[in-house]
């Protein structure tokens, strides 16, 4: 069984992987497939989207969830803009699921000052998109579910 094929468009690629992973600047994310489905990985900074505020990638799980996500130093406002940029373009694609959410990996930290405008940038991506947005400060493993609202991962 083939690991890695060529998508139906040249920045997208159809993966099988238990993990599929997305790497930048020493930031990465890595999402669980143990049943090996079928995972989109599509390029969005130069790939989708080739000038202007954009995120780095969409990994889509077409049956569960699509996530955006944008791989910080540590300006996690920039981040969100990139999200927000990038969420209406991914939302019209033809590939786009009917969930999507949204992961920042940033750097190290985040100061306290800092907590509330998180938590605020949270709570608008639910109230205006029903997205979920995670912003983490160290690479791990994902499981697509994560990123599904709270009313449907009842």
């Amino acid at each position: 069984m083939a690991n890695k094929s060529q998508g139906p468009h040249p920045y997208v690629e159809e993966l099988t992987a238990r993990l599929i992973s997305v790497h930048e600047n020493r930031r990465s994310a890595h999402f669980q497939n143990p049943d090996h489905v079928l995972i989109r990985r599509i390029l969005i900074d130069g790939g989708l989207i080739t000038q202007g505020v954009r995120a780095d990638y969409v990994v889509s799980n077409p049956q569960v969830v699509d996530v955006i996500i944008e791989l910080k130093g540590s300006d996690t406002a920039r981040g969100i803009e990139q999200i927000r940029a990038t969420y209406p373009v991914w939302a019209k694609h033809e590939l786009a699921g009917k969930v999507i959410g949204a992961l920042i990996v940033r750097g190290q930290g985040v100061r306290p000052k800092h907590q509330a405008n998180i938590q605020r940038w949270i709570a608008q991506m639910e109230a205006r998109h029903g997205m979920v947005l995670r912003i983490e400060t160290r690479n791990r493993e994902y499981r697509f579910d994560e990123f599904l609202p709270r009313n449907k991962n009842d």
